[in-house]
This record gives C-alpha cells, structure tokens and sequence, in this order.
C-alpha cells in the first residue's frame, strides 16, 4: 500500500505559469490559421456560386456603320440614304447627318454585302457574298431574301437592271444571274466566258451592256444581255468596275490606277491617266458631267472632261474606298474600309 502524499496548500494554490513557445511552434500555428482562413473563404464563395441572383443589365448592342467596311451607298428618292456593308448590315438614314438604323432584313444570314443598287426610287437590291440578293420596295427600309446559296460559296459583286428588267448580278468563277420579275427570282446565265470573276456590270439603254473582271476581261452585249462577246485583251491586270457614258463611250478602271477609254463601244480603247498607280475599286458620274473614281487607300481622281483626263484630289495613304456616289444636293458620299462619309456634311448620328 503506497503511503498518501499530502499537498502542501500553498504548493496547491500557486499560480500555473505558461509554457514558453518556440519559434518554430508560433510558425506552425500561423500556417494553420492562414489554411484554416482560406478554407473559409473557398467554401463561402461556392456556397455564393449556387445562390440566385438577377441577371447583369447590358445596354443594347447595335452596328455602327460608322466604324465598319461599308461596300455601298445609295439615296435613292434624294432624301434617305441607305448602305450596305459587312456580315449582312444594311442601314438607313432619312438624311445625311441624321441617325442611322438598321434596316429590317429577312432572313439575316450574315454574308458580306458587296454592293447596294436602286432601279426606281423604290425597288432596291442588295447583293453579296455566298450568292446573297435582297430585294427592297419600300426604298431600302425593309428587304427580303431572294436568292441564297451557301454550298456555291461564290460572291457577287455587282448589280445593274432597270426597274422594267431585266436585272443582272454578277459575281466570282463566271457567275451571272438575270432576273425578268423585278428581282423576285433569279436564274443563271451562261456567257460562255469563261470562270474569271465578274467584278462590275452596267448598261446604257436597254439593249448595249458591258461587264468587266479578272485579268483583263471585258465583255459586251448589243441584245440586252442574251449573248455576250469577250473583247481582245488589252490590259493583264483585272478590271474593278466601268461606268457608261453614252452608248458608244465607256469608261473601264482597276488594278494599279488603269483607267481606259472607248469611244466606238469596245472596238478600241485607250489609256488614260488617271493620276495615280493606286487600285480604283468604285466610281461615278454626277449630273455636271464629272468622272469621280475612288480606291486604295482613300484615293480620290476626277475627271470634268468626260474622262479624258483626271487629277488626284486625294493621294491615299488611308483607308481605302469602295464606293462614290452623287446625292441630291450634289455633294458626294464614300464608303469604305472606315464606313461612310460626307464631306463637309455634319457628323452622322450612332444609332439610337
């Protein structure tokens, strides 16, 4: 039997000192509060993740065609101005420096518009990329698909008709579509020209048309566009667009600033300066008589001869054009790599 031990009291009554901690003891229990800290924070925001909340509010996105490539304009009644351009956009304003609104388009599918054109101040068309053809006849606020087709994967570049037919679009690898109903069907033409890329058409009157394309190709028609005769080539560079001046003079331009001239319907031609070696992609004539031609880099020529000859009014260096065309008051508006402008007009509004 072990003896019992008695406890002095004041042994008993004395106060417990704290155990000295070590360095490496207070480093350990720093580490497992930081841990235990970031446990807490990991489960709180999972535990935050499958809460519901409202959904973020976003302004409404629109186009800007301000700050897109925009291939084309018109103003075809001589007040609203409509433009086409990239993934299928088409806009319109009722004048220049007011705001601009997308025009209602059914169904939209995206392709690249290459060009806009009106018959009548009404009926318009609007044609593109994968054989796309939109057809108006409200004067550009609302358009409806007429032709489509994906699979081809071809574009057309170039629309010319009168409102009383028959129409034309052209486009890449020999591609030309007539229509007799106003734009409502379309159906294909063979040229026997070949698979060069058709860039421009137009016409004079309804029986003389002219197209022109890839590597020198120029093209004429004296039945309305039945049957068409390929002209000897006198240029290797391809040709982006022509304008008819009368039924007998033509003006073709394209490639590195070549600007030609016929007076006899394509039985001859003739160079002419153009005042530049820069590509020329679009061009118009206004109700004066002047010849205006625009490209590369923002190139800018015109002619007040009938095109005989041209001085540069812009040396590029900017944002290429693709389009020039005349509005009623006479100023001009381009159309581009930069969107749309007019010059000395007040700024166009952004959408609403």
């Amino acid at each position: 039997m072990q003896p019992v031990t008695t406890i002095n009291n004041e042994s008993a009554l004395r106060t417990v000192q704290p155990a000295e901690v070590g360095p490496r003891q207070s480093h350990s229990r720093s580490r497992i509060l930081i841990g235990l800290c970031i446990v807490g924070l990991v489960a709180a925001g999972t535990v935050a993740s499958f809460l519901p909340r409202p959904s973020p509010v976003f302004p409404a996105s629109s186009a800007q065609p301000q700050f897109m490539l925009i291939n084309g304009a018109a103003q075809p009644d001589g007040e609203h101005l409509v433009a086409a351009g990239e993934l299928g956009h088409l806009f319109h304003s009722k004048g220049v420096g007011q705001p601009w609104s997308e025009a209602t388009v059914a169904p939209r599918r995206g392709s690249t518009l290459t060009q806009v054109f009106f018959a009548d101040k009404s009926l318009g068309l609007a044609v593109g990329h994968d054989n796309w053809i939109l057809r108006s006849e409200d004067a550009g606020l609302s358009w409806q698909e007429a032709h489509f087709d994906a699979e081809a994967a071809e574009a057309l570049m170039s629309v010319w008709g009168s409102a009383r037919g028959p129409l034309f679009a052209t486009g890449s690898f020999g591609r030309l579509l007539v229509s007799g109903d106003r734009g409502k069907t379309w159906q294909p033409r063979d040229t026997d020209l070949g698979d060069r890329h058709f860039y421009g058409i137009a016409g004079h009157g309804q029986q003389r048309l002219m197209l022109v394309g890839e590597t020198g190709l120029v093209a004429r028609s004296d039945d309305g566009g039945q049957s068409w005769q390929r002209l000897p080539d006198f240029y290797n560079g391809s040709f982006f667009g022509l304008i008819a001046l009368s039924a007998s003079d033509w003006l073709v331009y394209g490639m590195r600033g070549k600007v030609f001239r016929t007076n006899d319907f394509g039985e001859s031609w003739r160079e002419i300066d153009a005042d530049t070696a820069l590509s020329l992609y679009g061009g118009t004539r206004t109700r004066d008589g002047r010849i205006v031609l625009v490209g590369e880099g923002g190139v800018v020529t015109q002619s007040g001869d009938g095109g005989l000859t041209f001085k540069r009014l812009s040396d590029g260096g900017g944002s290429s054009l693709s389009s020039v065309a005349e509005l009623a008051d006479g100023r001009l508006i381009f159309t581009g790599q930069s969107g749309i402008s007019v010059p000395g007009a007040p700024a166009a509004s952004p959408i609403p």
